[in-house]
């Protein structure tokens, strides 16, 4: 399993220069700034978990590279680039929920790391993984918001929803944490 998600990823690190590159060479001429940038972002968010175990700060398996790269196509690629987000009413829900579980998953290892998946801290464990999940959907808006007001461009929705994307977001990354937390508590029971 861990060979084949190595080759699944590499595959998937192919396809993001691939598309970046064929993207910038055939419509470079018609694309606005913010969409430039948007593509140019896509090698170094790619070499994250390249670059985190080269400096060895940390050392991210095959299964949270998978989920790393599935949770770029959907935002970056699909989503931002070829504006799924517009396109279908539902993506954006769809995908800061699967960045809340996968920040959930995050905060688990994390626990994991420092041996705090016990019985003893299984409260610590419950409010960490909402929090922190919490507080990386928090970051992502505020980059939105910064990248709104430097390029001039919406994505946010703040023309057309006020902050109600902003806050449907934040709510759908929580519940996320939140159902992230329940099954924690539910995998501490079962493991007793």
């Amino acid at each position: 399993m861990k060979k084949l998600l190595k080759v699944v990823n590499s595959l998937f690190f192919v396809f993001f220069i691939c598309f970046m590159a064929y993207m910038l060479i055939s419509s470079y001429d018609t694309m606005k700034l913010s969409k430039i940038l948007t593509l140019l972002c896509i090698l170094p968010l790619i070499m994250v978990p390249y670059l985190l175990d080269k400096i060895k700060v940390y050392h991210m398996d095959e299964v949270l590279i998978f989920f790393y790269y599935l949770f770029l196509l959907l935002a970056l690629v699909l989503g931002s680039i070829l504006k799924f987000y517009y396109k279908i009413w539902w993506f954006d829900l769809f995908t800061h929920f699967t960045s809340g579980m996968m920040t959930s998953i995050v905060a688990f290892i994390l626990l994991q790391e420092n041996k705090l998946v016990k019985e003893k801290y299984k409260w610590f464990g419950f409010l960490l993984i909402i929090l922190f999940t919490t507080g990386i959907g928090a970051c992502w808006e505020y980059f939105e918001f910064i990248c709104d007001k430097l390029f001039h461009s919406d994505a946010q929705w703040v023309i057309a929803t006020g902050v109600n994307d902003t806050m449907t977001d934040m709510l759908i990354n929580t519940f996320a944490g939140f159902l992230s937390s329940i099954y924690y508590l539910y995998y501490l029971h079962k493991k007793k």
